[in-house]
């Protein structure tokens, strides 16, 4: 069989928050034993369609995988024309959430890639890459086995069934050999830390709940899987004693999903010895906390927690399928704050359904809390989710041109509510910036946390990022 080049990238972006692929990291691990694999991050190299040009003229790949999210579209188009300029022979992979939400349509937008992902793609991309380099890619009932493919039948796409993999240990942990953590600078998820190096790890996939805005389950299914803790334990070892990390980022939604698994990680944690500082950046349910919980990770290292708010609205909750209340919401970030741990909380401007009344409750709410930080996202459609489904049942949503694409980015808007403009959403979503961090108390708490000049420079972009500029 064949040894094939990999090259798995993730396209260039502009972003102040920069952190090691690791999905493509265990993509690596999936298909290193029988290829030879390269990682290319392209907002860690300020990747553009050009310098992708000029590196395919030195390097050789069968080849390219490509990690989408719905901003990318429009860049994408463009990485595809700077591959098959170069070569019309490397095959071209997209997998990432785009193609996982968005899989109806994806030859249409892409008419020149070879296939795509839908989902988790390890055991699926190194079944594909085994018939490419046995060269049978071309085989009906071959292409049927690979587990969520997307692929070409006859003028058809086709869609295989996902898998999801019960036991996450067999997926091993992210080649960071090849990832090298300690290489990146100081701008990890959140903007702040207590310590460096930092690097991300996940250790449950999947989700149970509904919330209609979220695509989260349509990638890694409904249901909870959960790597073992001895598991997690070594690669913390991993990080620790070859890269020297120092701080741990625990990048998935659900990890307080099950107490007892927190609790025997947090005491596995502490025994290491290594004084691990650590905190959730991408947020957990609020609904999952518990005092004991709280004071269990606070005191194996966890300093700060995010949490998902979204509304200030009882009725928004509600048809967000938050399965939350303010005075819930109320109750557990009041019991965050008596644990002495940081919080902070997210929220969406802009849900279809909501009027100046709910944002401006949900401005309110924000400051009312008392959280140390608040992110403020205008709502997005994402493919696929329950919300968009029902915005087109409704016809309250437009097809969406290259250049609706590129505005599913963080301060920009592709959706406005019946009654707003999208320009006003912007507005709306500047006002709640402002008035949540143009207070003196929670300006000096950002001063307080400055740990020297590269970061205050990564500060001030990320603050002026967020005010004037869609990225």
């Amino acid at each position: 069989m064949k040894r094939l080049k990999v090259l798995l990238m993730r396209p260039g972006s502009r972003s102040d928050e920069l952190i090691p692929p690791f999905g493509l990291g265990y993509l690596t691990t999936a298909i290193r034993k029988k290829h030879d694999v390269e990682v290319l991050d392209g907002i860690k190299e300020q990747l553009t369609p050009e310098k992708l040009e000029e590196i395919l003229k030195t390097k050789k790949y069968d080849i390219i995988g490509i990690q989408i999210f719905t901003f990318h579209v429009v860049a994408a188009k463009e990485y595809i024309k700077a591959i098959k300029k170069v070569s019309r022979k490397i095959k071209i992979i997209f997998g990432g959430p785009h193609p996982s939400c968005g899989f109806a349509n994806i030859y249409q937008l892409f008419p020149d890639i070879d296939w795509a992902f839908r989902g988790e793609a390890e055991v699926g991309l190194a079944r594909l890459l085994d018939l490419i380099a046995e060269g049978r890619a071309e085989e009906k009932e071959q292409l049927m086995t690979v587990p969520g493919l997307i692929w070409r039948m006859d003028g058809r796409t086709v869609v295989n069934q996902q898998i999801f993999v019960d036991d996450l240990d067999e997926l091993g942990t992210p080649s960071w050999d090849i990832l090298r953590p300690d290489t990146y600078p100081l701008a990890p998820h959140g903007g702040f830390f207590k310590n460096f190096p930092i690097a991300p790890i996940v250790i449950t996939r999947g989700c149970p709940f509904s919330c209609t805005y979220c695509a989260g389950n349509l990638i890694s299914g409904k249901k909870i899987r959960f790597r073992s803790v001895d598991n997690v334990i070594e690669e913390i070892k991993l990080l620790h004693n070859e890269y020297g990390i120092k701080e741990i980022h625990i990048e998935d939604d659900n990890f307080t999903f099950s107490p007892d698994f927190v609790k025997d990680f947090c005491r596995k944690l502490k025994a290491t010895g290594f004084n691990m500082t650590w905190t959730c950046p991408n947020g957990v349910r609020l609904d999952s906390l518990s005092e004991e919980m709280l004071m269990t990770m606070k005191d194996a290292g966890l300093y700060s927690i995010s949490v998902g708010i979204e509304s200030g609205s009882d009725r928004i909750l509600k048809e967000m399928k938050k399965n939350l209340t303010k005075d819930v919401i109320r109750e557990k970030v009041a019991l965050i704050k008596k644990c002495g741990l940081e919080i902070s909380g997210f929220f969406i401007i802009g849900y279809p359904g909501e009027t100046v009344k709910d944002i401006m409750d949900t401005i309110d709410f924000s400051i009312e809390l008392g959280l140390k930080r608040a992110g403020f996202s205008l709502f997005k459609p994402f493919p696929g989710t329950e919300i968009t489904r029902n915005l087109i049942e409704r016809g309250e949503l437009k097809e969406m041109s290259d250049e609706d694409w590129g505005r599913f980015v963080l301060a920009d808007a592709i959706y406005a509510p019946r009654g707003f403009t999208v320009e006003q959403m912007k507005k709306l979503r500047r006002k709640a910036l402002m008035r949540f961090y143009f207070r003196p108390v929670i300006a000096w708490k950002f001063l307080r946390e400055i740990r020297n000049f590269k970061h205050l420079k990564l500060v001030i972009h990320r603050i002026y990022s967020w005010l004037f500029k869609a990225r």
